[in-house]
């Protein structure tokens, strides 16, 4: 798939209510597109703050909105103005509902926790680290910069504690140091999802397959195994009426051999 193709960004309403709005991100959360070399300049990002601002604003508040993240992270400052710009949405009336498709890494954790309901599927995770920077400069700047990264990290422990159950600040900042991936029951355990869809195909009723329906495949099934065991049962049976004339003398007027190899015959016919 070409990288035009490639979908970072979509946003729709559903055909059977238009009332719900579906929003996906799939790619890095960034402030500028990929840079067009025909124009010489960047294009606009599908993932940037201002994006989001633009297509919440088409939305009313009565509304609802369905959030789909697959995201390895991004700028920071783009992530948390989304939080709040989703926040902000959710206060004048929009119930939001965010679904973590693939990865909510990063800053796309910061965003799906802007959600009144989150759900996880399985094989979903998020990951949970403090913000990192490139940088180069003079000591002194290198200091300053090692100041915001620790203000921002703040900023973000106060952001999950918002939504966390179960877990003590302490204990989300060390999780926050070790760069800890969380699976969807232990979001859950955390409160930082809330339910954790399974996706299982509907259960069929107990009871023997086929039954109440005489066009399941299930009951010719079994009817064949029926038909079968008895066929062996019919074929053992001859074998041993066999096997018991070999030890019969052939003088002995007693034996009729042709009406018992008749009768092992029917024996062996199953209808």
């Amino acid at each position: 798939m070409s990288d035009l193709n490639k979908l970072r960004w979509r946003f729709e309403q559903k055909a059977d209510d238009p009332t719900v709005h579906k929003m996906f991100i799939y790619d890095t959360i960034s402030s500028v597109g990929k840079f067009n070399w025909d124009t010489w300049d960047y294009d606009e990002s599908e993932t940037s703050a201002k994006h989001m601002r633009d297509l919440l604003d088409e939305i009313p508040n009565t509304d609802s909105i369905e959030l789909h993240i697959n995201s390895n992270g991004g700028e920071v400052g783009e992530g948390v103005t989304i939080y709040n710009l989703l926040r902000q949405k959710a206060q004048a009336g929009c119930k939001i509902v965010g679904y973590v498709d693939g990865y909510a890494y990063s800053v796309a954790a910061d965003i799906i926790m802007a959600c009144d309901e989150i759900h996880m599927g399985l094989g979903t995770s998020m990951l949970l680290h403090f913000p990192w920077m490139r940088a180069a400069g003079n000591a002194k700047q290198l200091r300053d910069f090692a100041d915001q990264l620790d203000a921002l990290w703040d900023a973000s422990v106060q952001l999950y504690m918002n939504r966390a159950k179960n877990l003590t600040e302490e204990d989300l900042r060390s999780m926050m140091e070790k760069e800890t991936v969380l699976a969807p029951d232990k979001c859950l355990e955390y409160g930082f999802c809330d339910f954790v869809d399974t996706y299982k195909a509907e259960e069929k009723p107990e009871g023997d397959p086929g039954e109440g329906n005489p066009d399941d495949p299930g009951k010719e099934v079994k009817e064949l195994r029926e038909q079968l065991k008895k066929q062996l049962k019919a074929q053992q049976e001859a074998t041993k009426m066999l096997q018991s004339l070999r030890t019969v003398a052939p003088a002995a007027p007693t034996v009729d051999i042709g009406n018992t190899l008749i009768a092992a015959m029917k024996r062996m016919s199953v209808k």
